[in-house]
């Protein structure tokens, strides 16, 4: 909160009133459970996700694991955004959270302070929760680290100033140039003198550089997966992959780490007796588009009922989460600096960048490995820059013989049978085509 007091939030009868912070909490709570037991009843499903949903888990065992470590003095940073550098915020003492919410109820109390019916509901829904404190572990925010990508994710960082400290980061928006890197390497080393003020502690080279080495480790362990997601018949779906990767801004990443690697050896003793977890001859599904925050797995649900598995993604929820290694390639401070900056820019395929031909190649490059038939591209009601760009990439995945379905969704189910009715469409296309395929091989081969 400014020193002027707030600057957005005003103290208007019921937007923090008992009955609306109860009903949202609950509603919530139920979301959460509904889309939890959902993923539980998937066939195959490995023993070892156990622990990935007690994580996720409203009000579950994390949850009291950061409270009594907030207790106890601990600092814990919220982040808004995939380009914040985790590695430097645990070499600081603290603990990590992703405040981006996917729960769809506290998007109302949101929209009667804001009045936009037309703004991402991911930003609504994030600031709603902040509002009549619906979420406990948000609740735990010492301080906000805020990438201006988006003007939602730009102006939310602000308004959340009402409530906790927030650093801004401003992300150079062109990715051509000198000044552009040499911007970003400033404000990670802004971040981090503001790291160092709200623990307390110094951030030594040394303990910086054993974090990053903890955050390749996971890297190695992800790209483990992806490797597993590449066979004909994957034995893990697209949303358990999610809800994995999605972890990492939660968890502690050596502990992460270790149960990784548990369900890897899990999955591999599941990928050699042949078990699915998809449906028999499923068809393989890209998704991408705007970012689908946990419990939200609306689409991902819908795409794996209807006769899809989602292979790969290209989500800053997902695949993008833990894409890139940090390669450092000297041992001074600044060259580790320069290695995160690096690391959370380049490869980052955001639409707010310009020129973005990088995610149109890692697309392509996608489709190829893992063996895509099809892409769903999903955005969320007022995600301006993944609607621009999804006109792009579709006649750029024409040249490629891909077809493309694009969704467009809101944080309610109100449009789920809709949803559903293309997706199974666009399902029944890929098998026909794939028909067609095999048997004019056939013709030509006889």
């Amino acid at each position: 909160m400014t020193n002027e007091g707030p600057r957005y939030l005003k103290d208007k009868e019921g937007y923090f009133s008992k009955e609306q912070r109860d009903r949202t909490k609950k509603r919530s709570k139920e979301m959460e459970a509904a889309v939890s037991a959902t993923l539980k009843k998937q066939k195959n499903r490995p023993k070892a996700m156990s622990y990935f949903d007690e994580l996720h888990k409203y009000e579950g065992a994390r949850y009291h694991e950061l409270k009594e470590f907030h207790d106890k003095g601990g600092k814990i940073v919220g982040t808004l955004c995939v380009m914040v550098p985790l590695e430097l915020v645990h070499a600081s003492g603290a603990q990590v959270i992703r405040m981006c919410s996917g729960y769809y109820e506290p998007v109302h109390p949101a929209n009667e302070l804001l009045g936009d019916a037309g703004l991402c509901p991911m930003v609504k829904s994030t600031l709603g929760t902040q509002m009549v404190s619906s979420n406990p572990i948000v609740d735990l925010v010492d301080m906000v680290a805020g990438p201006a990508t988006c003007d939602g994710k730009m102006k939310l960082a602000e308004i959340l100033e009402d409530w906790v400290p927030v650093v801004m980061m401003n992300i150079p928006r062109v990715k051509v140039g000198e000044s552009s890197s040499k911007l970003w390497v400033k404000e990670i080393i802004h971040l981090k003198t503001k790291l160092e003020e709200l623990t307390g502690n110094p951030i030594k080279k040394s303990t910086l550089r054993k974090e990053i080495k903890k955050w390749n480790e996971a890297n190695q362990h992800w790209s483990e997966l992806l490797k597993i997601r590449k066979a004909d018949k994957p034995p893990i779906s697209g949303r358990d992959a999610m809800l994995v990767v999605q972890a990492t801004q939660i968890d502690r990443i050596d502990r992460w780490n270790k149960k990784m690697k548990d369900l890897l050896l899990e999955l591999k003793k599941l990928e050699k007796k042949g078990l699915f977890a998809g449906e028999e001859g499923a068809a393989r599904i890209l998704l991408a588009g705007s970012p689908m925050m946990y419990p939200n797995f609306k689409i991902p649900t819908i795409i794996e009922e209807s006769g899809g598995t989602i292979i790969t993604d290209e989500l800053c929820t997902g695949y993008r989460l833990m894409a890139d290694p940090v390669i450092v390639d000297g041992m001074s401070k600044k060259e580790i600096y320069e290695a995160l900056a690096e690391r959370y820019f380049f490869p980052c395929s955001c639409p707010c960048f310009s020129p973005n031909d990088e995610r149109i190649r890692r697309m392509k490059e996608s489709i190829k490995v893992f063996g895509i038939e099809g892409v769903v591209f999903h955005t969320l009601r007022g995600c301006h820059l993944n609607n621009l760009e999804a006109t792009k990439i579709e006649l750029a995945l024409r040249e490629e013989g891909i077809p493309m379905v694009k969704l467009e969704s809101e944080y309610d189910e109100g449009d789920i049978e809709q949803v559903r009715t293309r997706v199974e469409a666009f399902v029944e296309m890929i098998k026909a085509r794939r028909e067609f395929k095999l048997s004019h091989t056939a013709e030509e081969n006889k």
